[in-house]
């Protein structure tokens, strides 16, 4: 009776088994890619140009040298806001600072964008 039970305990068991056995050694990357695949990686990859230009701006992207100008932009209507302050403020001593930085804003609204 324990006969029938471990041949067939075993014979359950044989296909668990062969299912763990270790996959082929060929790892040849050949093997594992296709002719398209190859052809794509073998290629070297493009350098981009040096730029002619020894400022470090030349060396930069479309992207970061939008980002710069809006930074540039910035600045100087900063220093255009201070400068018209100062003005105003010179103008007329007893004008507040707040007064003079609204009556710049609205002169600067005022003005076309260039």
């Amino acid at each position: 009776m324990k006969s029938p039970l471990l041949i067939s305990m075993l014979l359950a068991c044989a296909p668990v088994a062969l299912a763990q056995t270790p996959p082929p050694t060929s790892t040849a990357p050949s093997s594992a890619s296709s002719p398209h695949q190859r052809e794509t990686t073998s290629t070297p990859a493009k350098e981009a140009a040096t730029p002619s230009s020894p400022a470090p701006a030349a060396a930069s992207s479309p992207h970061q040298q939008h980002v710069t100008e809006g930074a540039d932009k910035a600045k100087a209507h900063d220093k255009m806001m201070k400068d018209c302050v100062a003005k105003q403020q010179s103008t007329n001593a007893s004008m507040s600072q707040d007064a003079a930085k609204k009556a710049c804003t609205a002169q600067m609204k005022s003005k076309p964008s260039e």
